[in-house]
């Protein structure tokens, strides 16, 4: 009897250890799957920096070529255009080009690979703190276009009213994405490769969370 006691108990704690073994195996295979997500995810978001990601072109029959401005997260791309476009706002009062998101193209050579460098250790955390760490990344592209439409809107309804031609123009906001008019010039804005690279980047990052969850979701319900 004794005998078959602790036969019976030996087979339990065997059984307790095999379910322990197996549940720690099919997690670290679901955080390993989810970690070519967050490193392709972070190199996207990184090598989005030195991209543009975003540009606007303005045509006026005194520019037959266009004037094209193009905006990196630190930077603005062809001065020579800035400059020409910086001295004809300055006709209507609107501010410089180089005047606007000052502070955000000073951090965010820093904050973009804190954020991509994040991602990916948080396959380290658990439970939301994972989650958490990798909605920086999912909502970048969001704050990006949030952040420069507010710019583009700032800078079209802050006109100064002691400008050479203020009288000779409306407020307005230029446009984000697609054509528009501004006095006499017909305007082409469209989203470039960094900021689709940071799309991608988002992306990647859902399909890691989804993972995620799945994984806890099992966890649960075994």
């Amino acid at each position: 009897m004794a005998v078959s006691i602790s036969v019976a108990g030996t087979q339990e704690v065997t059984t307790e250890r095999s379910e322990r073994w197996t549940g720690a195996l099919t997690r670290a295979r679901v955080s390993w799957m989810q970690i070519p997500f967050l490193v392709s995810a972070a190199a996207l978001l990184i090598g989005s920096i030195f991209l543009p990601y975003w540009h606007i072109i303005l045509r006026a029959p005194q520019y037959p070529k266009g004037l094209s401005v193009k905006v990196y997260v630190n930077k603005l791309e062809d001065m020579r255009s800035v400059r020409e476009v910086d001295g004809l706002n300055h006709y209507i009062g609107m501010i410089k080009l180089t005047d606007a998101a000052t502070i955000e193209r000073a951090i965010s050579v820093y904050a973009i690979p804190l954020v991509a460098i994040l991602a990916v250790a948080s396959i380290f955390l658990s439970g939301r703190w994972r989650t958490l760490a990798r909605v920086p990344v999912v909502i970048y592209p969001i704050i990006f276009v949030v952040d420069l439409f507010a710019w583009l809107y700032y800078a079209g309804h802050s006109l100064d009213p002691t400008a050479a031609l203020s009288s000779s123009i409306k407020e307005f906001t230029p446009r984000v994405f697609g054509t528009g008019v501004i006095g006499q010039f017909k305007t082409e804005a469209a989203f470039e490769a960094g900021f689709w690279m940071a799309v991608a980047a988002a992306v990647l990052v859902v399909v890691a969370i989804v993972l995620d969850m799945r994984q806890r979701k099992s966890l649960k319900e075994s």
